[in-house]
């Protein structure tokens, strides 16, 4: 495996946290943190810098993951991913993530779409074949020509 994803994790819910924490860690990545609202997201994000965010669509405080997004997706170093049984309330486009995984999860999908955007991040493009449980944005997509 090449080097492993950095990782960030904005759940409010300590159950899918430590679930998503311990996937992360045992596909060999390292989890940098999490946060349960948008605004301490934010503020890790830009402290520490991960390769990879998920992010839960609703958040503690009533704060979203759509102003995580917002707020990050002009860095092109972060991939931002919606992890969210909500996923159609999502913004056509993903407001700039570049994709979504639905709650309930598996852990094959999870594994999948670490190993996708490994690829992604250190050796693009990718040669796996899309996971399955993973819906690109249509811009992310085109801009990895797949």
């Amino acid at each position: 495996m090449s080097e492993p994803l950095r990782v960030l994790i904005a759940e409010d819910e300590a159950l899918i946290l430590m679930q998503l924490e311990f996937l992360v860690e045992d596909a060999g990545h390292v989890v940098l943190g999490s946060a349960a609202t948008a605004a301490e997201a934010i503020g890790i994000a830009r402290e520490v810098r991960p390769d990879l965010v998920f992010v839960d669509l609703q958040l503690r405080g009533g704060s979203s993951g759509i102003d995580i997004v917002r707020a990050l997706r002009d860095d092109a170093a972060m991939i931002l991913v919606f992890v969210t049984a909500n996923a159609q309330h999502l913004p056509e486009g993903f407001e700039g993530a570049a994709g979504v995984i639905a709650k309930p999860f598996t852990e094959a999908v999870i594994f999948d779409t670490l190993a996708y955007f490994s690829e992604c991040v250190r050796a693009p493009p990718p040669r796996s074949p899309l996971p399955l449980g993973l819906r690109l944005a249509p811009a992310y997509r085109d801009a990895l020509g797949v």
